[in-house]
């Protein structure tokens, strides 16, 4: 939509996506060997092209978080 509300809502959820990936990249970057910086991480990641360590370190940070925080992850991986 056009409207003021329907602007701010759509800002919103870019910001949310922005965060989030933020972390999982933040997350991810310290424990992976190869290098990538973050907007060659948001293409690679929205294009379906990460390399697959990322993608094993990724499914890894995300399992650990929801192991810390007693989350249930069923149709995850």
């Amino acid at each position: 939509g056009t409207s003021e509300d329907a602007v701010y809502n759509q800002l919103f959820a870019a910001f949310i996506a922005y965060v989030l990936l933020r972390w999982l990249y933040h997350r991810t970057e310290k424990r992976a060997t190869s290098s990538l910086t973050f907007l060659s991480f948001v293409r690679r990641f929205f294009s379906g092209q990460l390399p697959l360590e990322w993608k094993s370190e990724m499914a890894a940070v995300l399992f650990e978080y929801a192991r810390i925080y007693g989350k249930s992850m069923p149709n995850f991986g």
